[in-house]
C-alpha cells in the first residue's frame, strides 16, 4: 500500500514539474495582456499594430512579450511593468 501511495505521488509530481516547465511562450490574445501593459501599448505605440503577443511561465511567475510591427519586442512582467525592450 505504502509503494502505490509513493508511486502516485511520484507522478504527482512529474505531472506537475512538467506542467510548469512546458508552458513556455504561449501565444495569448492582447486582452490577456496585465492591464498596465495595455495601457503602456495605447499610450505609447498606438501607431504600431501588435504582431503578436505571448505569455512565458518562469517557474511560479508569468512575464509577457509582445513584438511590434515596427521591429521593437516589449517585456512585461507579471503586473505588466515594462522590463525590457529590444529593436
Amino acid at each position: 500500500m505504502i509503494m502505490k501511495q509513493t508511486r502516485r505521488l511520484i507522478a504527482a509530481f512529474a505531472f506537475l514539474t512538467m506542467s510548469l516547465t512546458s508552458c513556455d511562450d504561449k501565444p495569448i490574445s492582447v486582452e490577456q495582456l496585465p492591464a498596465a501593459a495595455q495601457t503602456y501599448l495605447k499610450e505609447n505605440y498606438a501607431d504600431s499594430k501588435i504582431l503578436i503577443a505571448k505569455k512565458d511561465y518562469e517557474g511560479f511567475s508569468a512575464t509577457y512579450e509582445v513584438k511590434l510591427d515596427n521591429g521593437l519586442e516589449l517585456t512585461f512582467d507579471s503586473e505588466g511593468v515594462l522590463t525590457d525592450v529590444d529593436d
